[in-house]
């Protein structure tokens, strides 16, 4: 993940918040979609920076439609 994926999952987490939560589409084409909010919560208890997350625990944030 990079230090912009993680600015936008943070810009997305503050938009959501105000909206009052996540809208999950249907799959379009080969797109995978995380638990952004879900991420950010684990990356915190973790005391981690999301970039920082092995595949092995971002994978288990994968949003299944």
């Amino acid at each position: 993940m990079s230090e912009q994926d993680i600015r936008n999952m943070r810009k997305l987490d503050e938009l959501a918040e105000k909206a009052g939560g996540y809208v999950a589409y249907g799959k379009s084409g080969e797109e995978v979609h995380y638990d952004y909010k879900k991420i950010y919560q684990y990356c915190k208890e973790k005391n981690i920076e999301p970039m920082d997350m092995t595949l092995r625990e971002l994978q288990q944030f994968i949003v299944h439609s």
